[in-house]
């Protein structure tokens, strides 16, 4: 009996490192081939660059100390926070690893809140949600042209995060008033837009847009805040995103960033 129990034990450990290695393996992947995209020419961002954009993004961006910093290198960063599904339901605690290029704009994020894996991504404008349990068994993979629109949707919002992504010719921007901005980004056959808001210290505090939540369209917050000066660059460290419900505001996810690294 005691054999038994031994062995059933090893088995469990075994499906365990199995899972882990599968699901990062695949996540690895959209990795390499995020990364692939572009060159990595690390030539440095020039003042003179930032001369096409509207006022406040220019002087948010020099806030950010994007100037001599490398174009096309790529993000890396860890995470830890909490997640729901439903207005009151449990909060589930989570951490991630998430990858982001600046050209094109794109990001690799998997997550785990064990036992559950998660990826999320966008590729050329491309994007997947895939749940799976273990890393073994997929609970679901999410593909189509809301996912697409979605994940580049997050793109926009997550910019901040790797401000150097702001300088993409993929962007079109509309200054709306000294405190707002419109952004209207294209990658490949995916658009979507939204509005960056900045607060008296010329920082990013919020970002809104319209984005399916499923099947629907809803509208939707990202809040940041607790900037660093993080690799050289002065970044927010902590996130929140709310859909903004008839019903109500629903905020469902929460995170802060525990090691930021430039590659």
């Amino acid at each position: 009996m005691e054999l038994l129990i031994v062995a059933v034990i090893f088995l469990l450990i075994l499906s365990l490192f199995a899972g882990h290695y599968r699901f990062y393996h695949i996540t690895e992947k959209d990795r390499d081939t995020l990364f692939n995209l572009s060159g990595n020419t690390e030539l440095p961002v020039t003042k003179e660059e930032l001369n096409v954009l509207p006022k406040i993004v220019r002087a948010y961006l020099v806030k950010a100390k994007v100037v001599g910093k490398c174009r096309d290198c790529h993000l890396i960063i860890k995470q830890r926070g909490r997640i729901r599904q439903k207005e009151g339901g449990n909060w589930l605690d989570f951490t991630a690893k998430q990858v982001m290029t600046s050209v094109p704009p794109g990001f690799v994020w998997a997550a785990r809140s064990f036992p559950i894996f998660v990826k999320d991504k966008c590729i050329n404008g491309k994007g997947e949600v895939r749940v799976s349990f273990l890393g073994l068994r997929a609970m679901g993979v999410q593909l189509s042209r809301e996912i697409n629109e979605s994940a580049l949707n997050r793109c926009l919002a997550e910019l901040p995060l790797y401000p150097v992504g702001f300088l993409s010719p993929a962007i079109r921007w509309e200054e709306l008033d000294g405190k707002s901005v419109r952004a209207k980004i294209s990658v490949g056959s995916t658009q979507t837009e939204g509005i960056f808001f900045f607060n008296d210290h010329r920082l990013i505090e919020r970002f809104e847009s319209i984005r399916y939540k499923g099947d629907l369209l809803e509208r939707f917050t990202g809040k940041l805040e607790n900037y660093e000066t993080l690799e050289g660059l002065y970044v927010p460290t902590k996130m929140t995103a709310i859909w903004n419900l008839v019903e109500g505001d629903f905020e469902y996810f929460n995170s802060e960033i525990i090691d930021y690294r430039i590659d």
